[in-house]
């Protein structure tokens, strides 16, 4: 950025009376520099740093960056090699610390029940709204980043802010679409490999005889945030049922078409499904499609990015990938009576009120999600992460290669937790018990769908209807 540019945000901090922060906010709104941000504030009298120290946050400070472990190593690699160019950048020590993702909440839950932890937290869909209190209000800053990216989609909006605010930055989420084995489908029936069954039903039928075969289908039934909500979440919305009506308190769980729908469910698994799916996280689908385990299931990109790394003899994983990518193609979700739907909710990042470091850890976040550094990332994920607004759509790493286009397209079909009603507190409670994704588990070990739909609805009463 030029010179011109920090005299004139100078000028206009001492004009209007900023504060530090409000200049460092005005900054980014401006798509300045860190540099370039430090500067106007240390010109415009709001800080008196000692020669040699960094400008904006005292040397020898450290703050701490918990997050998701990422299904793309590369791009957590990228993601430790960004935090400590900014650290040394600002005499900052970051450490990043990634777990798997079914941890995060229990460990947001300990940082706040104690008043300490991670200085920074990648917050996961509808978890603002259990956390806010303990999040440092972002209003400005997100709004500049969202202004900075053409806006943000509804999908990121609805899951992201908080009763019309902002306690966390969005940045876009790990999507989902069937990946599958062209010549397994074909072998099994499916007339074009690129044509993906249309309806959960044909889906169902064309399994059985993939089972028949050996490669059955596979779906992550446990207690994740990941594959298992967004299989849970969809095939409910798809056969006429949800979580409540618009009025956020009437159950809308149990219904005839869902009970059938569940029943059909219930029915495929030992015809066409992997029997092990029940105890399955968010990486034991990976490692079973990658192991030529199965012919398809729902996941992110990250199975077909490992597939092209394991071809160039680069992966690493800690199995053995015998998959060609040339073989692994993607589809979005199929239909059922109501239509097809995906669950999408994105990723935030929040810094947290008990941190001594609150400061630097919102001038992090801050710097990470300018143009400069926040699309590298993005390209590092390579089509994992779609992103939260228009403005990046158009990125290379989501148009260029057309075995991953559902992805792209997700957002013409998603739906939030919660709907009809918002995502909400009560959304994310919701979410957090792993209700919606119990209900199928329960509904396959009993094989009474009524009975699992009663229970659940039960459930949902119980958080939704006080």
């Amino acid at each position: 950025m030029t010179d011109q540019r920090v005299d004139d945000l100078v000028r206009e901090a001492t004009r209007m009376r900023y504060s530090r922060r409000g200049i460092m906010k005005r900054a980014s709104a401006l798509g300045l520099s860190a540099a370039a941000a430090n500067a106007a504030v240390i010109q415009s009298g709001k800080a008196a740093p000692k020669r040699g120290q960094a400008p904006s946050v005292r040397q020898n400070r450290t703050i701490s960056i918990l997050a998701g472990t990422y299904f793309v190593p590369e791009a957590q690699e990228f993601f430790d090699q960004q935090a400590t160019e900014w650290g040394t950048q600002l005499g900052v020590t970051v450490q990043t610390d990634y777990i798997n993702w079914p941890d995060i909440q229990a460990r947001i839950a300990a940082a706040v029940e104690g008043g300490s932890g991670p200085d920074v937290i990648e917050m996961r869909d509808v978890w603002p709204n259990l956390y806010f209190e303990n999040m440092v209000p972002v209003d400005d800053l997100a709004n500049a980043v969202g202004e900075s990216y053409g806006g943000y989609f509804d999908w990121v909006t609805s899951s992201v802010a908080v009763d019309g605010k902002w306690f966390s930055v969005p940045v876009g989420a790990s999507s989902a679409a069937f990946a599958y084995r062209m010549s397994y489908f074909q072998e099994a029936g499916l007339a074009d490999p690129k044509v993906f069954p249309a309806t959960w039903d044909e889906l169902f039928a064309i399994g059985a005889n993939l089972k028949e075969m050996g490669k059955p289908l596979g779906q992550a039934l446990g207690q994740s945030t990941g594959d298992p909500p967004g299989f849970a979440y969809a095939y409910m919305w798809a056969n006429g049922a949800m979580e409540r009506e618009e009025d956020g308190k009437t159950i809308a769980f149990n219904t005839p078409e869902f009970v059938e729908g569940m029943q059909k469910f219930v029915d495929a698994w030992p015809l066409a499904f992997d029997d092990t799916g029940l105890a399955w996280d968010d990486s034991a689908n990976n490692r079973a499609f990658l192991s030529d385990q199965i012919a398809a299931t729902i996941n992110g990109s990250s199975i077909y990015i490992e597939a092209q790394k394991a071809k160039r003899g680069a992966s690493t994983a800690d199995y053995e990938v015998v998959v060609d990518p040339a073989d692994i193609w993607h589809a979005t979700l199929p239909a059922g009576p109501s239509g097809p739907f995906v669950q999408l909710g994105s990723w935030s990042y929040a810094a947290m009120t008990y941190s001594p470091e609150q400061e630097a850890a919102l001038e992090f976040i801050t710097w990470w999600t300018e143009r400069d550094h926040f699309v590298p990332w993005l390209e590092a994920q390579q089509g994992y992460i779609i992103p939260m607004g228009p403005g990046l759509t158009d990125l290379e790493v989501f148009t260029g290669d057309p075995a991953l286009a559902p992805y792209a397209t997700v957002a013409e079909i998603a739906r939030n937790k919660g709907y009809a009603g918002p995502a909400d507190q009560k959304a994310a409670q919701v979410s957090s018990l792993y209700i919606i994704t119990n209900t199928f588990a329960e509904a396959i070990q009993s094989g009474d769908a009524q009975a699992a739909i009663e229970n659940g609805a039960a459930q949902l009463q119980r958080i939704y209807g006080r």
